[in-house]
């Protein structure tokens, strides 16, 4: 398996007690995050208003007024691969981040069918737990629960779990946010530094792939 340029994740809050208290809870804390491995950012570069709020109060206010009966809101973090970010001018990284996670969100729910709904999304940086220690920036984006259907009304809408895997054919699908991250994030690379890191990417995966063969080929000596 190849090793992907961009991981999104995708959860959800039900309108439940217990889901207004964990999405309060989770707000404060991709808004005030304080920890060694995390350089805090001024509030107007952190939070970027999509339609949702440019605080964690207006967000959680206003995700409350446009809950559904079954979803308060959606939560995503989308982050780029720090080895493919590295190779971007440091001046342009966080606008890089900021444009993918808008791409990925607008593009995924046109691709299902659907209007673009109210979101707003905080940018983290933060370091990698390796031993590279390398830039990680990445994003919480918070959606509201219900969209306009254009008539006035708004409704909430059903995630398929093949539109958020990357098994069961999932990548195979237009509408899966894997691929949708994946293709907008790679279209970015190859507008802002050349498709020559998509090189850099095939010949690292020869390596992982040549190691694994020593170790099987390692493996089969011990066990023979």
């Amino acid at each position: 398996m190849s090793k992907p340029t961009i991981i999104p994740n995708w959860k959800y809050q039900k309108p439940t007690s217990g889901g207004y208290k964990g999405l309060k809870k989770l707000l404060k804390y991709v808004s005030h995050r304080e920890s060694p491995d995390h350089r805090p950012l001024w509030a107007e570069v952190r939070w970027t208003d999509c339609g949702l709020g440019s605080t964690w109060k207006e967000v959680y206010q206003n995700a409350g007024a446009l809950a559904g009966p079954y979803v308060l809101a959606h939560h995503m973090v989308i982050s780029p691969a720090p080895d493919l970010m590295q190779l971007l001018p440091e001046d342009i990284r966080q606008e890089v981040v900021r444009e993918v996670t808008e791409r990925t969100i607008e593009t995924w729910h046109i691709e299902r069918g659907l209007g673009i709904p109210e979101y707003s999304y905080c940018l983290h940086d933060r370091d990698t737990d390796d031993d590279y220690g390398l830039q990680q920036l990445h994003t919480h984006v918070f959606i509201a629960g219900t969209i306009d259907n254009g008539l006035g009304e708004r409704l909430s809408h059903r995630v398929n779990r093949e539109q958020v895997c990357t098994d069961r054919g999932g990548l195979n699908r237009a509408d899966n946010l894997h691929r949708i991250a994946r293709q907008e994030f790679e279209q970015i690379l190859d507008r802002s530094i050349g498709v020559e890191w998509r090189l850099h990417r095939d010949l690292e995966q020869e390596d992982i792939h040549h190691g694994l063969e020593l170790d099987v080929a390692h493996n089969l000596e011990i066990d023979l």
